[in-house]
């Protein structure tokens, strides 16, 4: 009987189902590679839209040029078939050449396919083979093999970028991925509106409305920027800029509460600064108190006094001798040392020097916005810039106890 030809052609809508981890393999000829995963082995012939893959006399077939990955020749895939051969029915053969398989170039192509073919092929010789279970992703549970993917989905965990992750996590990674991406938005929508309003065109107080209609934490970003960069250029009204004080004192979250701290602390204006007081009063008095309160002890006796004029707004008894201690600071300054060249002229001879050592300048301020404070949490006394009484004072207010220190017997 004369051998009958079949020919086989795969549509692309059912490749995948029909062809996926299929695997004809002969001691030579070329591969084919399929997107998707699986190949095939036999002399290949490329056509204008298919590869034609002869398998033997009786079989051709026919692969959509859109589902072939890639065509291997033979002679590419001789140093593997040679191993493939010795490899025989050796488990631990097999195991080692799928760590051949997937080392330098020895395998072209798809190497991680052929790493899995003998990886399996070494569980199906050996069940117990240890590295190569754990090549294919077992582990051993009770005794029995299972995978780790089933493993960690019997424990609810999820498997996300390589990595298993609890539910919970991937929903805040979701979520904060979701958050940054509507951050940037309004980034550019509140850039775009704010030009509109400093171009004082028709469309301005449509845009104005916009900006005061936000109700959106996640704008927090885009309005605290626009407070900064207001600050530093100077470019917008002391109206616009309330707007953004009032709108971050009703977003209520970190980047809110940080940008009105520091406003608290460095704004020139001092209306713009208040109003950025007056919010954290209602939201953020921990965190301005935690920042403005180791400001008292800088070298910087401008920033001192700063910082005890934000704290004026969150006067705190329990806080009176750190009050005490910055009434009066010292701070030093230095000059570097002049690099001009002196001629010195005089008895014992005469010559030239360059430079000098560096100076020290040692001053000591009264600051006023301390006193201030002071004067606000005892409104009763007034020791001025006196240290040691206010000290006194407080010591005093503390030792003091009005109840009766006589036991009924």
């Amino acid at each position: 009987m004369s051998n009958r030809l079949f020919f086989i052609v795969l549509v692309a809508g059912v490749l995948g189902s029909q062809i996926s981890g299929f695997s004809v393999q002969f001691a030579s000829g070329d591969t084919v590679e399929i997107s998707g995963g699986g190949h095939l082995t036999g002399d290949a012939s490329r056509k204008p839209d298919s590869v034609i893959v002869r398998v033997d006399d009786e079989i051709h077939v026919a692969l959509p040029v859109s589902r072939v990955r890639r065509v291997i020749d033979s002679d590419q895939l001789e140093a593997y078939r040679t191993r493939a051969t010795k490899a025989g029915d050796d488990a631990e053969a097999h195991y080692q050449l799928a760590v051949w398989c997937v080392t330098g170039s020895n395998v072209p192509g798809d190497s991680k396919h052929y790493r899995a073919h003998h990886l399996q092929r070494a569980i199906t010789l050996d069940p117990e083979h240890a590295k190569a279970r754990a090549g294919l992703g077992y582990k051993k549970q009770n005794g029995k093999w299972i995978r780790t993917s089933d493993l960690m989905r019997g424990r609810g965990m999820i498997s996300r970028a390589g990595r298993w992750e609890l539910p919970e996590s991937v929903a805040i990674e979701d979520y904060q991925q979701d958050t940054d991406v509507n951050a940037k938005k309004w980034v550019k929508e509140v850039k775009r509106l704010v030009a509109l309003v400093l171009r004082n065109a028709k469309k301005s107080p449509e845009a104005l409305a916009s900006l005061q209609a936000i109700q959106d934490p996640l704008a927090s970003t885009a309005i605290a920027a626009q407070l900064i960069d207001s600050r530093e250029r100077g470019n917008q009204s002391r109206s616009l800029r309330m707007l953004w004080i009032r709108l971050l004192g009703t977003f209520r979250d970190a980047v809110s509460v940080k940008t009105l701290v520091q406003a608290g602390l460095i704004e020139d204006d001092p209306v713009v600064r208040e109003a950025a007081l007056d919010q954290l009063v209602k939201y953020g008095a921990g965190s301005a108190v935690a920042t403005y309160l180791p400001c008292l002890t800088k070298n910087d006796n401008v920033l001192v006094n700063r910082a005890a004029r934000a704290l004026a707004w969150f006067p705190d008894s329990e806080l009176a001798m750190n009050y005490v201690d910055a009434l009066v600071t010292t701070h030093k300054t230095e000059q570097a040392p002049s690099s001009a060249i002196n001629a010195g002229f005089g008895e014992g001879g005469g010559g030239l020097q360059t430079g000098g050592k560096k100076k020290v300048y040692v001053q000591t301020r009264k600051n006023p916005a301390v006193l201030k404070l002071l004067q606000t949490i005892e409104p009763e006394v007034d020791y001025g810039y006196d240290e040691q009484r206010w000290r006194e004072h407080f010591a005093n207010k503390r030792s003091a106890f009005s109840g009766d220190l006589r036991r009924d017997l």
